[in-house]
């Protein structure tokens, strides 16, 4: 717990924390303490989980003073207790004050403040307590995983699809198993033109309902895979023959390993030769060693940053185009691409469609 000037103050009982989880999940609440006693000590009797009971309150009292030598945070009104809401801010009430907003806005804050299940691995050995914490937890669990939908669902109709992927993911990372998520993100991916992701994700999740629940997908599912593996196929036959530029050789340097690699069978499909950098030091390594006609060089790189490869490279008379491809927020990443030379600049996510057009108009010019 933090007092209002940020200081961090220890609940030191762990039925302390208890009591307190308990009443904050509901700050306007006021329970009984007959039923706070039953909760916490239901392994005892009435008698010695009152007694109980009136210990912890006490030595809890003694403690939330630290936070406010005049405020009462804890209440008690005769024979009920609660917490005094107009003091305190409990992520529980707000997460679920903002998902029953439903606002694009809202459940965007709801989102970003889910970071794991409700008292996760905490229990403090009373059956009642430990149930009513299994309860809540998969509850809240549950409330996580329909805003993302439901925020997915409002980005894919306004047109954001690079941010319905980014929470589709994130519900993902929730729940990897949910086979309708998994879907929808195939489908995201499919609406985006990147035709191999959404073939990735269909693999990646068939090998993990294999390991986990030895199932296969559904037919939905599998279905959809088919859509998209006759789509790729169209794709590629609908795209032009390999020309003189197909068999130059393009120098990929990306830190990301899927990133890395789908650039790779991207352009070697298209017929171009492929080399693989991980870091701006084994890029510079590399094109002393192999004759490269472009490269396609990541900004946010470990050791040595893109734009400081680029430089190197110009300062050591080394003239090799580069397109720099980035994820990175604002225009200062791009601004600076061009002023140091760069020959072309995509945002992530990259479309398979728009890296090949990019690559194929540079090495023309």
């Amino acid at each position: 717990m933090r007092s209002a000037t940020g200081a961090l103050i220890t609940i030191s009982a762990r039925k302390s924390q208890a009591l307190l989880a308990y009443l904050g999940a509901r700050p306007s609440q006021r329970v009984s303490r007959d039923k706070l006693a039953a909760l916490l000590w239901s392994s005892t009797g009435p008698d010695q989980a009152r007694q109980s009971l009136r210990q912890t309150l006490s030595g809890l009292r003694k403690e939330l003073s630290q936070l406010s030598a005049k405020d009462r945070l804890l209440i008690e009104e005769g024979d009920l207790l609660g917490l005094d809401e107009t003091l305190v801010e409990v992520d529980v009430a707000t997460f679920e004050q903002l998902v029953a907003s439903g606002s694009e806005e809202a459940l965007t804050q709801a989102i970003g403040i889910y970071d794991g299940d409700f008292l996760d691995g905490f229990t403090i050995n009373e059956e009642r307590f430990d149930q009513w914490a299994i309860a809540e937890r998969d509850r809240l669990h549950r409330m996580a995983l329909r805003a993302h939908a439901q925020l997915g669902e409002l980005q894919t109709r306004r047109g954001a699809i690079d941010d319905a992927v980014a929470t589709v993911q994130k519900s993902l990372r929730i729940d990897p198993l949910q086979e309708t998520t998994n879907r929808l993100l195939m489908r995201l991916y499919m609406q985006s033109g990147d035709l191999v992701n959404a073939l990735q994700q269909f693999e990646s999740f068939s090998r993990m309902l294999k390991r986990e629940l030895r199932v296969e997908p559904d037919n939905e599912t599998k279905a959809l895979h088919r859509e998209i593996v006759q789509l790729r196929s169209k794709v590629a036959g609908a795209e032009p023959a390999a020309t003189n530029d197909a068999r130059k050789t393009v120098l990929v340097v990306e830190d990301n390993v899927l990133n890395r690699e789908l650039m790779n069978a991207v352009l070697k499909s298209a017929g171009y030769t492929v080399v693989l950098a991980k870091d701006g030091a084994e890029a510079l390594m590399l094109i002393g060693r192999e004759s490269v006609d472009l490269l396609v060089l990541d900004v946010d790189l470990p050791f040595i940053d893109g734009h400081s490869v680029l430089e190197a490279l110009k300062e050591n008379g080394v003239n090799v185009p580069a397109i720099f491809v980035s994820g990175l927020p604002g225009d200062e990443p791009e601004v600076r691409a061009f002023e140091i030379g760069a020959a072309d600049f995509i945002r992530k996510p990259v479309k398979n469609s728009v890296l090949l057009a990019r690559v194929a108009k540079v090495l023309r010019d």
